[in-house]
């Protein structure tokens, strides 16, 4: 069987298949080099190797999007009947004591709920945003409000579980002065926790092992 070396149309844009031989090329690691293609997003920096983005990105900003606004409604309600039982008291008296720790749960209720809003808020906006730009410099890591380009020579490590109080269980890199670089692109829902590290999370461990061995022969 003769292997083809391009996909596409001859006139158009081509993908490229790796170079196997003959003996060892197979239907199935032609589908799988695929399926794990160098992904790009649309002005990416120059320079970017690869881009790394959340897996499904869409499906995560909307959801996340639709769980902050169900919190940030539920607060705008249980800031509305504070404001009801506040009105309900007569002019010059006291609230009771019933009426004064319904008051103080409700108050509580609506710091809890309104926190959980704007973090999920957050996250949608990070899942909307992030990426991880991979070149031979280092990786440039964008967030929801900011970006870092982080050489290789400062990267230590890539953690893929990583406990935040807004991201929750996220990845990043562990730098060499034992501070963390935080990658919202690889942000997980809580009910993938149980679930191994991803592909992308494999691809990153695997090019920053190829570049201290690079660095190592240089030195």
């Amino acid at each position: 069987m003769t292997i083809p070396r391009q996909l596409g149309p001859r006139t158009g844009p081509r993908t490229a298949l790796p170079d196997y031989s003959r003996s060892a090329a197979t239907v199935e690691r032609m589908v799988s080099n695929l399926d794990h293609a160098p992904r790009r997003r649309s002005g990416a920096r120059p320079g970017a190797v690869r881009t790394l983005l959340p897996r499904a990105a869409t499906r995560d900003t909307v959801l996340r999007a639709v769980v902050a606004v169900l919190w940030l409604g539920t607060a705008l309600l249980i800031a509305v009947g504070l404001v009801v039982l506040w009105a309900s008291v007569e002019d010059g008296h006291a609230p009771g004591i019933a009426l004064l720790l319904v008051m103080l749960m409700l108050g509580a209720s609506l710091v809890l709920v309104g926190v959980l809003g704007v973090r999920f808020a957050l996250v949608a906006l990070g899942t909307a945003r992030s990426c991880v730009e991979i070149s031979e410099e280092g990786l440039h890591v964008v967030g929801a409000f900011r970006s870092r380009t982080v050489p290789w020579p400062r990267i230590r490590a890539v953690e893929s579980r990583v406990v935040h109080p807004v991201h929750w269980l996220t990845a990043a890199l562990r730098l060499d002065d034992g501070s963390r670089v935080l990658m919202p692109a690889f942000d997980r829902h809580i009910w993938t926790y149980s679930e191994p590290a991803g592909q992308d999370i494999r691809a990153l461990r695997v090019e920053l092992h190829r570049q201290q061995k690079a660095s190592a022969r240089f030195f």
